[in-house]
C-alpha cells in the first residue's frame, strides 16, 4: 500500500472511530465556551503521568474552586497544593499556577496559540504545547504521548523499543497529522492507545484500524513495541519524627521551596540516606523528650527512587519551639486538610497507634 493512501486511512478511520467511541470526559464538555481552552490547560498538566480515572475527581473540584485562568491566578500556593493532594508529582501544581499567573500579566488573560509562547510557560515542553494548541485551538499540531508512540509503531510496524524509534516516530507523527480536525485526531489516537491499542491488554478485535496495521497483520502486536530496560530505582531511608502536644497538635516542618516536594508540609524527619540510620536525639526537634519507636515501618515510592521509612513518637508538655524554628509549627489535627502535607508523613502519621516498643 502507497504511504499517502496508508497514512489517510489511518487518520480518517480513526477520527470517525472517535466521533462514535469517545469518552464523555469533563475537560471535552463545553467546546464552545470562552473558557475551554483553560480547561484544556488544566487538564494536560493534571494528565502528565497520571490516569484519567485520577483525574477526573480532581479535575471536576479544581474547576469549582478556580473556574477560569484568572482566579486562578490569583491564588495561594498552599491551596493549590492542597487541592493537588494524591495526584503526586507537585511541581505540575507550581508550575501551573505560575503559568496562570504570566498569562494574566503578559497575556491578559488569553492563553497563547502559538508553540513558542505556550513553551515559554512553565510546565509545557514540546508535548503539551501540540496538544494545547490542537485540542483547545483545532491547530494542526502533533502530539506525541506514550499512547500515540506505541499506536504509530505498531501500526507501521517499528520493530525496537519507542526510544530507539523516537526520530522515526516524530517523523511519522507530523507526516500523517491531518490539515483540519486536528482537535478530534489528537483526541482519537490518544484515545485508541487508552482503550484499544493498549501496552499490555491489547483488543485488535474492535480496533478500528487493524485491518491495515503492519504489527496486527504480521501477528506482532505483543512484540511491538519492545519493553526498555528499567533503570533500578535509588533506595534510600528516612526516619520520621511525630511529636504530639495535648493530644490535639502535631509538629509540621515546612519544606523549602526548592527541589522535590517544595512548599509541602511533612514532619520532621531525618535527611533521606542511601545507608541505614539509627536513631539520634540530636536529629529530633525535641531532644530531651521521651521518643518511642512505632510500628510504622513503610516504603514510599517515587518515580526515581524509594524510600523506607520508620518513624518515632514523642508526647510534648510544652509548645515552645527555638527562635531558629521559623519553618515549624503546631497545627491542630482537626485542621491538618488545610495543610498541603507530603503523602509519606500523612501515611505515617493516620497509621500512628499507641506506641508498641520500648523507650529510647
Amino acid at each position: 500500500m502507497k504511504t499517502h493512501n496508508k497514512d489517510k486511512y489511518f487518520s480518517e478511520n480513526l477520527i470517525l472511530w472517535f466521533k462514535k467511541n469517545k469518552r464523555n470526559l469533563p475537560w471535552r464538555r463545553s467546546v464552545s465556551h470562552k473558557d475551554y481552552p483553560y480547561r484544556v490547560l488544566v487538564s494536560e498538566f493534571m494528565l502528565q503521568q497520571t490516569t484519567v480515572s485520577t483525574v477526573i475527581p480532581y479535575f471536576n473540584k479544581f474547576l469549582k474552586i478556580w473556574p477560569n485562568i484568572k482566579t486562578l491566578s490569583k491564588a495561594n500556593i498552599d491551596d493549590v497544593l492542597i487541592q493537588w493532594q494524591g495526584l503526586g508529582y507537585y511541581s505540575r501544581a507550581r508550575n501551573l499556577l505560575k503559568t496562570a499567573e504570566i498569562i494574566m500579566l503578559k497575556h491578559q488573560g488569553d492563553i497563547p496559540r502559538s508553540e513558542n509562547e505556550l513553551k515559554s510557560l512553565p510546565g509545557i515542553g514540546e508535548y503539551a504545547s501540540a496538544a494545547i494548541r490542537s485540542i483547545a485551538f483545532n491547530k494542526k499540531a502533533s502530539a506525541v504521548d506514550g499512547n500515540v508512540k506505541r499506536v504509530i509503531a505498531r501500526f507501521y510496524g517499528l520493530t525496537g523499543t519507542l526510544d530507539e524509534n523516537k526520530k522515526r516516530i516524530d517523523e511519522i507523527a507530523n507526516r500523517i497529522c491531518p490539515n483540519k480536525n486536528n482537535r478530534d485526531y489528537t483526541q482519537a489516537i490518544m484515545e485508541i492507545g487508552a482503550l484499544v491499542c493498549k501496552a499490555k491488554k491489547i483488543n485488535c478485535d474492535v480496533c478500528c484500524i487493524s485491518q491495515k496495521c503492519t504489527a496486527y497483520n504480521k501477528k506482532l502486536v505483543h512484540s511491538i513495541p519492545e519493553p526498555k530496560v528499567k533503570v533500578k530505582k535509588r533506595k534510600l531511608n528516612c526516619i520520621s519524627f511525630i511529636s504530639i502536644f495535648n493530644d490535639r497538635f502535631v509538629l509540621l516542618k515546612k519544606r523549602s521551596s526548592e527541589g522535590i516536594l517544595s512548599n509541602q508540609w511533612e514532619l520532621p524527619s531525618t535527611a533521606w540516606k542511601a545507608k541505614s540510620i539509627k536513631f539520634s536525639r540530636k536529629e529530633t526537634p525535641f531532644p530531651n523528650a521521651h521518643w518511642e519507636k512505632t510500628a510504622i515501618n513503610f516504603k514510599h515510592s517515587f518515580s526515581h527512587m524509594d524510600i523506607q521509612n520508620v518513624a518515632y513518637y514523642a508526647r510534648n508538655n510544652n509548645k515552645c519551639l527555638s527562635s531558629n524554628s521559623s519553618n515549624l509549627k503546631w497545627v491542630n489535627i482537626d485542621k491538618l486538610s488545610d495543610y498541603a502535607v507530603t503523602t509519606m508523613s500523612t501515611v505515617s502519621y493516620t497509621h500512628l497507634t499507641l506506641p508498641t516498643n520500648r523507650e529510647v
